[in-house]
């Protein structure tokens, strides 16, 4: 297990420096170029600290704040360091361009750790929500390796080739990773045509056997139905039309002066939630909230953008820290946050 976390630090750290190498020298660099460059020339720690001192100078939630937060994460000393840092991106500021990467750390961290379900639902969050982005095929592929871990074949050759559809020419090694783990894909597809071939020959076997029987039943059928009508004509007679009792008038609703009001609760203080994700788009939040309350949670959407998705509102903070902890037993990722007003 050791092993395996320092190969996907290895991953981690190269993907990031080839990020750095992209935006160039000179004075002009990120900080996460700079941050980056430390650390390879042996002095983390002085990474670490420039990537703390932009933090501590910089607007929260502004590009350069949470470009300072991927680079930290970056180089963290342990594996719940980056973690932390690399959920809040993806939770907090989900609409960051960094939130992408950060998906998908978190779901090759997870995998180091041998947990697939939280992996999973990292990956499956990746695709709903960068559904376009460059690491598509890369999301794709681990999602496909972590579903054949699980012994999801069908599923599995699916991300596969999705992973297929969408790697860059380029990228000639994670071309090579994608054929060889669906190599299964190619005799699990012969078999599926095989049983669709015979299946589609047995439908039309039982199609012709039942076709005469049906026709003879029908045949039947019109014959008993022509001889009632034959009998009920002769033994119908002339009768009274029996007048259709009057319907009782409806009852008319109590006006609404007179219902019941529901009087909201009044908060002292700041209130406390449960925080599971920020969108651009009202309409992205909606669905997410949609989701959490179809499994039982009474989610809501804040009023401004970036549009949260929040659960609960609680006067002490201990209990939206609950909260978390359960959310997370259900594989939901989520952080506390100070509620807005109702």
């Amino acid at each position: 297990m050791r092993a395996l976390r320092f190969v996907i630090a290895s991953l981690t750290f190269a993907a990031a420096s080839a990020v750095a190498h992209a935006q160039g020298g000179g004075t002009g660099d990120s900080t996460l170029a700079r941050v980056l460059r430390l650390a390879s020339d042996g002095n983390a720690a002085a990474g670490r600290a420039l990537a703390d001192s932009v933090i501590a100078s910089t607007r929260e939630g502004s590009p350069g704040y949470v470009d300072a937060l991927f680079a930290r994460a970056s180089i963290a000393e342990s594996g719940d360091a980056a973690r932390k840092d690399y959920l809040r991106i993806a939770v907090e500021f989900s609409t960051s361009p960094r939130a992408e990467d950060s998906l998908l750390r978190l779901a090759q961290m997870e995998i180091a750790r041998g947990d697939r379900a939280a992996a999973k639902q990292y990956l499956e969050r990746l695709a709903l929500e960068h559904s376009g982005g460059s690491s598509r095929a890369q999301g794709a592929y681990w999602l496909g390796r972590v579903q054949i871990d699980e012994g999801a074949l069908a599923q599995a050759c699916a991300s596969l080739a999705e992973a297929k559809a969408h790697v860059t020419k380029s990228d000639i090694e994670l071309s090579n990773q994608i054929t060889y783990y669906a190599r299964p894909c190619v005799a699990l597809q012969r078999a599926a045509d095989s049983a669709r071939a015979d299946s589609i020959e047995k439908v039309i076997k039982a199609a012709r056997a039942d076709s005469a029987a049906r026709a003879d039943s029908i045949a039947k059928a019109d014959a008993a139905a022509a001889k009632a009508a034959a009998a009920a004509k002769k033994k119908a007679k002339a009768a009274p039309t029996k007048t259709a009792p009057k319907k009782s008038a409806t009852k008319k609703s109590a006006p609404a002066d007179e219902l019941p009001k529901a009087e909201a609760p009044v908060s002292k203080g700041p209130t406390w939630s449960a925080q599971v994700a920020a969108y651009d788009t009202q309409e992205d939040a909606e669905r997410l909230a949609k989701k959490l309350g179809e499994r039982g949670y009474e989610a809501r959407v804040t009023n401004e953008k970036p549009f949260r998705v929040r659960v609960g509102r609680y006067p002490r903070r201990a209990e939206a820290i609950d909260l978390v902890a359960k959310l997370k037993d259900a594989k939901i990722t989520a952080i506390v946050v100070e509620a807005e007003k109702p």
